[in-house]
């Protein structure tokens, strides 16, 4: 499969911002927006849509990331503490020179919080189906006030579970949340394929979080990783980082001291 990374590019200013959202299926019901947009803490934006209001309420939260050749480019991220934050190892890749993540206000304007340092899972690597370990954690210089969600441990994933997507990628200008049913599992991925109906994955939604409830609080199953398909249409086989898989969960509770599990 050639492996599509799932970023973006962008500007560093709280205007160029892009989010995903999804649609419904004969075959998976979509939440309404209501249920969506709580699942990460917001409030829906558009009624019966998937576009939610208020991202300083979300753990999802967007990143900037500014590389060698000058060009920002953008990833999502999901809060595990006040000052790490979860992404994708492909968002930082080596000659990342600066990362910030964005901190919303109530009146709608944001403000860049810098990391002081980020680290890619030392295992991460394009070869095989997808990217492999491919999950980082961004240290802040100073705490976000978003909420933050926990890691979901207790409970294996498996085909046919049903989890909400969400991040600032293509094609709108919000944080939007989605709905899917897994279709692969594995010990290093989860993954389905997106058949035009329901939601998808697209760029700049790169290292934010596939994640489940499970009679409580949701917590992460899953970082959003790459696809097969460019533009992310007909057919797109998008996948998404286990984070139950042993050596990046390790990773993850080694990089992130703090994070809650479930």
């Amino acid at each position: 499969m050639n492996s599509i990374f799932k970023w973006a590019g962008a500007a560093l200013t709280a205007s160029l911002l892009a989010a995903c959202g999804g649609g419904g299926s004969s075959e998976l019901v979509l939440p309404e927006a209501n249920a969506l947009c709580a699942s990460a803490g917001l409030l829906p934006k558009i009624v019966n849509g998937a576009d939610c209001a208020q991202p300083e309420r979300s753990p999802v939260v967007l990143l900037l990331m500014l590389g060698g050749d000058g060009e920002t480019r953008s990833c999502s991220g999901t809060m595990l503490t006040p000052v790490r934050v979860l992404t994708a190892a492909h968002c930082m890749p080596p000659d990342t020179q600066r990362i910030a993540a964005v901190q919303w206000k109530a009146t709608g304007k944001g403000q860049l919080v810098y990391a002081a340092g980020w680290v890619a899972h030392p295992g991460f690597s394009a070869a095989g189906e997808g990217f492999q370990n491919d999950v980082g954690v961004v240290t802040l210089r100073s705490g976000m006030s978003n909420p933050a969600m926990p890691l979901l441990v207790s409970s294996p994933s498996k085909k046919g579970d049903e989890a909400f997507i969400a991040g600032w990628g293509q094609p709108g200008l919000d944080l939007a949340v989605g709905y899917v049913r897994m279709t692969k599992v594995n010990e290093t991925h989860l993954g389905f394929v997106y058949k035009e109906t329901g939601s998808n994955t697209c760029s700049g939604d790169s290292g934010g979080p596939a994640y489940r409830a499970i009679g409580g609080p949701p917590g992460v199953v899953g970082v959003t990783s790459s696809g097969s398909v460019a533009g992310c249409g007909d057919g797109d086989l998008s996948l998404f980082s286990n984070i139950q898989s042993p050596g990046v969960l390790n990773f993850i509770r080694a990089q992130a001291p703090g994070a809650g599990e479930i």
